[in-house]
């Protein structure tokens, strides 16, 4: 057995290896910041100060925001290349992955709502929830091809419930 050329592509194991070191990264970035809430002595579930939870809401806003916009953006073909079956591979993890953060955003963003509640609306509250639920369906049912219609759908509906946030908060 020859080793491949380095001008061909990168292996298939050592692509799935990063994929896998990423993936735990990402799921060891999220339990420390959940370890380090804790530990300043914030209870996710419980309810905020209104100043923190605005703030709070913003910051989440903006983060959502930019996730959002980098998967309408990576949906925009470039340029018409023969990747393969790896690349795609790649960009419908990161794909995913970048869906999983968006989900775990809409979920602190409805939970800063809760806490600004009654001086935000009812509905905004709602459309919080109902976006995290319509991301959390898309990712059960993901088909391996993400460039399905309803990806659209998922990326609108976050795009307009930060754009609401905004403007009543």
């Amino acid at each position: 057995m020859s080793k491949p050329a380095p001008d061909e592509g990168p292996d298939s194991a050592a692509v799935l290896e990063s994929m896998t070191l990423l993936a735990t990264l990402s799921t060891a970035a999220t339990v420390r910041e959940s370890v380090a809430e804790r530990r300043a002595g914030r209870d996710p579930s419980a309810q905020e100060p209104a100043d923190r939870a605005a703030t709070r809401l913003r910051n989440a806003g903006r983060t959502l925001m930019d996730l959002l916009m980098q998967m309408a953006l990576s949906r925009v073909p470039i340029e018409k290349q023969d990747d393969g079956h790896l690349s795609h591979a790649v960009r419908h993890f990161d794909l995913l992955l970048k869906l999983r953060r968006a989900e775990r955003l809409t979920q602190a963003m409805h939970q800063h709502l809760l806490s600004l509640y009654p001086e935000v609306s009812e509905a905004l509250v709602e459309e919080a929830r109902l976006t995290h639920d319509e991301i959390e369906q898309f990712l059960d049912t993901a088909p391996t091809d993400a460039e399905g219609p309803h990806l659209s759908d998922v990326l609108e509906r976050g795009i307009s419930f930060v754009v609401w946030t905004r403007h009543e908060v």
